[in-house]
């Protein structure tokens, strides 16, 4: 029998006609963490959650129809740590070819009635489900939208909600960087929804960003 923590999604983008009224939430988790030393994805916050689980969850608590977490760097010893609830396992076999490489994957495994996604990354452990909510339901109520992503003083930052009108130009993309050039390119097209608490976009590079970073409240603290 296959375990939760085994489940793994092989789905594909369809030719079929199809309603497309879903939205994915893609965590994309699948780096070598060269900066950091060790295996950040499993580095523990000060609540004793991994980072990569501490993303996952904010990503299942979301509005988001389906969740996708990406991995590729030693996944078996991550999934072994991890508790995907209803997130799919997405394995990005060509993970050390760079971040364009886990976009690529999720984006081909997204399923035929999904019209949005929302690609985050493992290191932001003061994101909530409310700010993927705010992606999520700028898309819902501008219909036309292509883009829409979380900014600090009108700068765009991750998370980004995209259309499947840009999902061909995620699949473009190539080595290790994510869409930050189609964001700023297209900026016509991105709704940027700002949020007042810079802590909200502070990532986890280094052991040492991870112990100076602010401590996340435990429950009922």
């Amino acid at each position: 029998m296959t375990s939760n923590k085994q489940r793994q999604y092989k789905g594909s983008l369809s030719s079929e006609k199809v309603k497309r009224n879903k939205i994915s939430c893609v965590v994309l988790a699948a780096g070598l963490s060269s900066r950091f030393g060790s295996l950040k994805q499993l580095a523990k916050l000060n609540v004793g959650t991994s980072l990569i689980q501490n993303a996952v969850s904010i990503a299942n608590k979301s509005k988001a129809n389906y969740v996708f977490v990406v991995l590729g760097n030693k996944s078996s010893e991550i999934m072994r740590d991890l508790d995907p609830g209803r997130a799919q396992v997405l394995l990005n076999k060509d993970y050390r070819s760079g971040l364009s490489s886990s976009i690529k994957t999720a984006i081909s495994n997204l399923p035929s009635d999904c019209y949005a996604a929302v690609l985050m990354v493992a290191d932001q452990p003061f994101l909530s489900p409310e700010h993927i909510d705010l992606l999520i339901n700028s898309m819902k109520t501008k219909p036309h939208s292509k883009m829409a992503c979380l900014a600090f003083e009108n700068e765009p930052r991750n998370p980004v909600i995209f259309s499947d009108e840009v999902f061909p130009l995620l699949e473009k993309i190539t080595g290790d960087k994510g869409a930050k050039d189609i964001v700023k390119t297209h900026a016509r097209d991105v709704t940027l929804i700002n949020i007042k608490d810079r802590l909200v976009f502070q990532d986890v590079d280094t052991p040492s960003q991870l112990r100076v970073a602010p401590r996340i409240p435990k429950k009922g603290s």
